[in-house]
């Protein structure tokens, strides 16, 4: 049989030739695409790479992907017009490529969303002071992400036959249901619009929450993240953070530090007011402290010793240990100097004859 009698053979109302062609078709698609996507990669990107405006590198960066989806779709519909189809097959097909042109135009509006975001909002919400829009932008990412699948499925539904207008209905008759059954969700989300705007923290804020101590990583509709002074991850619901006591570290403007020191009893009062005078001065030459504002008081008849009492604010947060650290080696070498004994543990018993 010759290669053209082969050609002219059919089945299901179309001949091998047109099923070669409709495959060749898509093959030719196919390899446009990548042709497009190789010129795209290495030639247009290095261009606009190269200009003042990021609104160029946006642009094809939005619209790369789906302008390749696109090329196969066209290339799908002119494949199958060139079969002998029914009208109901036909119809299947045309609804087909109907489907795919609605994901990828809502492909392309996602990824033209995160695109603004990347190029024009995540810039401009760095410069400004508040951290509100830090924390909107991926809500709003998501929503409009969320809305637009939405639509989506509804064309999709519509072309379909399905009645969206009682679909749209159910789902408001359904809503009450279905709040009730989320109400734990709902709190969250009203918890993490709460925390949006009452601000009793912002990202990157040291805080303090239900007994964890940690900086605010991500604020969500839903739930919070910290990491801990640990390391590790904790994902609090926005309901809970609402109900508890926030303490935000990063807003202290200074600190209070107490420190008790016992004397030995053996101290006279030269010495002991020697000390006093002692701790005054050390903290009034220590940098990341109030200076001139410390209380330092004779407290107690201890046990084994005559207990000073020193009060003093830090104001280099971030430094306070170190500071701390610094306080006590200064008045371990002062005291030293100054021959003021520390008080430890003692008893004296008393032989009676």
């Amino acid at each position: 049989m010759a290669i053209q009698d082969i050609l002219t053979l059919t089945f299901f109302n179309n001949t091998l030739l047109q099923y070669f062609i409709f495959f060749g078709i898509l093959c030719g698609a196919i390899i446009i695409g990548k042709i497009t996507y190789y010129v795209i990669k290495n030639f247009v990107k290095v261009f606009t790479a190269k200009t003042e405006t990021v609104a160029d590198d946006m642009l094809i960066e939005v619209v790369e992907h789906p302008l390749i989806f696109l090329i196969f779709i066209l290339g799908f519909y002119i494949a199958y017009k060139s079969l002998t189809l029914s009208t109901a097959i036909e119809l299947t097909f045309f609804n087909i490529v109907l489907v795919m042109l609605i994901i990828n135009m809502t492909w392309f509006f996602v990824r033209l969303i995160d695109g603004i975001i990347k190029y024009y909002l995540i810039p401009f919400a760095k410069k400004t002071e508040t951290d509100l829009d830090d924390a909107l932008i991926p809500i709003v990412r998501r929503l409009s992400k969320i809305v637009l699948v939405f639509i989506a499925l509804i064309i999709i539904l519509d072309k379909f036959g399905y009645n969206v207008t009682s679909l749209v209905a159910g789902l408001g008759i359904g809503g009450l249901a279905v709040a009730l059954a989320a109400q734990e969700t709902l709190s969250n989300v009203f918890g993490g619009v709460t925390i949006i705007t009452d601000k009793p923290f912002s990202l990157n804020d040291r805080v303090r929450i239900s007994g964890n101590d940690g900086f605010v990583k991500e604020i969500g509709m839903r739930s919070t993240k910290i990491t801990t002074l640990d390391g590790s991850e904790l994902i609090i619901p926005n309901s809970t953070i609402a109900k508890e006591i926030i303490e935000n570290v990063t807003r202290e403007k200074e600190r209070r530090v107490k420190l008790t020191l016992g004397i030995v009893y053996e101290t006279d009062m030269k010495k002991l007011d020697k000390a006093v005078q002692l701790l005054k001065k050390v903290i009034n030459e220590q940098e990341g402290v109030v200076n001139n504002k410390c209380d330092v008081f004779f407290d107690e008849f201890a046990d084994f010793s005559l207990n000073l009492v020193l009060v003093y604010w830090v104001t280099d947060i971030p430094k306070i240990f170190e500071i701390k650290s610094a306080v006590n080696f200064r008045i371990k070498e002062e005291f030293e100097k100054a021959k003021i004994e520390f008080a430890y543990p003692t008893r004296v018993i008393y032989n009676k004859k």
